[in-house]
């Protein structure tokens, strides 16, 4: 997508961070999200899900208990927004189906989904599901729907503090025709509400998307019952100079070097997530690191339940088992948030 890039800036001027990612992700015919094999080994990059079985099923079991635990409400819904090859989804609905088939006959299982590659791979692993493409079209219902790195693929917006004043980040291209970090030469009109003791150079990332969709869940949840589960990479206090980050052949590599053939992500704001569920009047339960709720949620004895039936592959299970919990990996970069309607019951695993 590098040529195209090149001729819209020509045309039109430097783009935002937030356009240069949607571009590349979504575009209907050369986004990344609708190349054929991007998720998994044999992809760019590996999601939980895709590591361990293990995963999905207890994110599965745990919204068994949060309907028993709210007496059963009628028509349950499962939702995955964003649900890639449709893997974590297929382990959640089979751990229901082992401890309740009666429940797992009433779910109507959806995947909230823009890329049409992934949508007909999900259609085919659970031929029962429905995809709709914006959370407005899920129908009425208990709503149990999971996030799992889905805000991270959001557009975000950059802004650079430069001489103490802040400017929206844009991306333009050099005399040679390569793409470019550039910044905008106003200060943003956004700078008011930017926290003062940043300092030059530092950046500061808004997703605007994330924001709608959180509240948007949040609203719905408040009104018909349920619960939403966000499990994302979270930003840190030492991201001072911004995670934009893109992964081609499950290495890092310069965001701007393979547009619409590399993943695009940034790590997620938990405490603005966390801001707009509160303010909406909702229950907020973390956020907690994932390997604290998979421990909850007793990821060391399905483990051993594995092993147990599959003694050959102990190494692997437990090799799986390390990269979701370790420090080193996914167990303290990844952290776990859930939403609820007011009075309702804690879920489990928080």
């Amino acid at each position: 997508m590098k040529n195209y890039f090149i001729k819209k800036i020509k045309l039109h001027g430097p783009i935002t961070v937030s356009e240069y990612m949607s571009d590349c992700l979504l575009s209907p015919k050369k986004g990344y999200y609708n190349l054929k094999n991007t998720i998994g080994s044999k992809g760019d990059f590996i999601t939980s899900p895709e590591i361990s079985q293990i995963f999905g099923e207890l994110i599965g079991l745990s919204l068994v208990d949060y309907w028993y635990q709210c007496q059963k409400p009628e028509l349950p819904i499962v939702t995955d927004l964003g649900g890639g090859n449709g893997t974590m989804l297929k382990d959640a609905l089979r751990a229901i189906n082992q401890v309740d088939k009666n429940l797992r006959a009433l779910i109507k299982p959806i995947f909230i989904e823009s890329s049409l590659t992934l949508t007909n791979k999900q259609i085919k692993i659970i031929p029962d599901s429905f995809s709709f493409k914006d959370i407005s079209e899920i129908p009425k219902g208990f709503l149990m729907l999971y996030a799992n790195e889905f805000f991270d693929a959001l557009p975000i917006h950059q802004f650079i503090k430069i001489k103490n004043n802040w400017h929206e980040r844009l991306i333009d291209i050099d005399s040679s025709d390569n793409l470019q970090f550039i910044y905008n030469n106003k200060p943003s009109p956004y700078e008011k509400i930017f926290p003062k003791n940043l300092r030059n150079n530092q950046l500061i990332e808004l997703s605007p998307s994330a924001i709608n969709i959180l509240s948007s869940l949040t609203k719905r949840i408040l009104e018909t019952g349920g619960i939403v589960i966000i499990i994302d990479y979270a930003l840190s206090h030492n991201d001072l100079f911004g995670s934009l980050q893109a992964i081609k052949d499950h290495k890092y590599i310069d965001p701007l070097r393979e547009p619409g053939n590399s993943d695009l992500s940034s790590k997620v704001n938990f405490s603005i997530l966390e801001n707009v569920a509160t303010e909406l009047n909702a229950n907020v339960h973390g956020p907690i690191k994932q390997k604290v709720l998979l421990q909850n949620l007793g990821i060391k004895l399905r483990c051993e339940q594995l092993i147990k039936n599959n003694p050959d592959k102990k190494n692997a299970i437990l090799s799986d088992y390390n990269r979701l919990t370790s420090n080193d990996e996914m167990g303290d970069l990844f952290k776990a948030i859930a939403i609820t309607p007011k009075n309702s019951i804690k879920p489990a695993g928080f």
